[in-house]
């Protein structure tokens, strides 16, 4: 058995065990308890539709501009600029709209990226115990996050990046505003194509409400009540480590497996694994197709996903591609993205 063969083994080995412990409870799961204690739920919708379709299966293969908000040191193993546009058709009628870039500068060993992304909904009606079908007032809801990073490559083998991140939320007269920060190292071990990966995302202090909003539930206060004063809570901190490798190789054919591991501050830890697989034409026209499937386990909610793309090269230096990703969701239903990079 060749290097890449015991690697996949050893991979697949390392994801079924950590699926059996989180199935078979050997490890408690603490999710149940922890739900509901962070704020700025908006930044663990990713982005692009490529890392949807391998259930965010992503932190070890990120190399385009969507590694802003996956990995930043996943910006050091771009071989070009890039752009990413992506739009997600979240549940009750939402819509999470992004874009993405990371500029190689001159030596190549040094990266920069931004990220835009927000959330919108239409005006959403105001109701009480009494009007349950409305007041004839509305309110709304708006999502934005702002993100600059960094990557360098240190060495052929490793490279790593951090992310400055502002977030604002507003629901009603309510605001939340933020600075968080995310930080990720990639590093191949030189065997094969395998590399680790590992990214903690939005980390920072406790975010604490602005504004002043209607008091409700409490019988004194039911009438002309306001209350200016709320609680601080940690943003939604994700710590993930991933492992990815090309059992399949060549001019013609690309596999990519991936296994990663999620620990979020806010949830129960989940597991999955995410495979995608590229055909390419020709050596003289490389243009490709992809297909790609991911699974988790441990996760409230998502159970699988699965996706296609396109890539249509131009020229050495310019590529556009489009994606499109489907999650499956026990009680959201299905989500869609879809996405549009250019490289050039």
């Amino acid at each position: 058995m060749n290097f890449i063969s015991k690697t996949v083994t050893f991979a697949l080995s390392v994801f079924a065990a950590t699926s059996c412990s989180v199935f078979a409870q050997v490890f408690p799961s603490f999710g149940g308890e922890r739900a509901g204690v962070s704020l700025a739920s908006s930044l663990k919708i990713g982005i692009g539709a490529r890392a949807a379709a391998l259930v965010g299966t992503y932190t070890a293969i990120a190399d385009d501009a969507s590694s802003v908000y996956w990995n930043p040191a996943g910006m050091a193993e771009s071989k070009s600029n890039g752009v990413l546009f992506s739009q997600c058709y979240w549940a009750a009628g939402m819509e999470h709209r992004s874009a993405a870039a990371v500029i190689r500068l001159a030596d190549g060993e040094h990266n920069l990226g931004f990220h835009v992304a927000g959330i919108f909904v239409d005006p959403i009606r105001v109701t009480t115990e009494f009007q349950p079908l409305g007041t004839g007032t509305t309110f709304r809801y708006q999502s934005l996050q702002f993100s600059a990073s960094y990557a360098k490559r240190f060495t052929d083998q490793f490279s790593a990046g951090i992310t400055v991140r502002y977030v604002n939320e507003i629901l009603g007269k309510a605001s939340l505003n933020g600075i968080l920060f995310d930080a990720g190292t990639f590093y191949r071990t030189g065997l094969g194509t395998s590399r680790f990966a590992v990214a903690v995302s939005n980390f920072g202090g406790k975010l604490t409400p602005d504004g002043t909003v209607p008091a409700v539930g409490e019988a004194p206060k039911f009438n002309g009540g306001q209350v200016s004063s709320f609680q601080s809570f940690d943003p939604p901190i994700i710590f993930r480590i991933g492992f990815a490798t090309e059992p399949v190789l060549d001019e013609t054919h690309r596999l990519t497996t991936a296994i990663q591991l999620d620990h979020p501050n806010d949830n129960s830890e989940t597991a999955s694994l995410g495979a995608e697989y590229a055909y390419t034409f020709s050596a003289a026209y490389p243009a490709q197709v992809f297909v790609r499937a991911g699974v988790i386990s441990g996760a409230d909610d998502e159970r699988f996903a699965a996706g296609a793309g396109v890539f249509a090269p131009f020229n050495d230096d310019l590529g556009v591609s489009a994606d499109y990703g489907y999650s499956a969701y026990s009680t959201l239903g299905g989500i869609h993205r879809i996405s549009v990079a250019i490289k050039f």
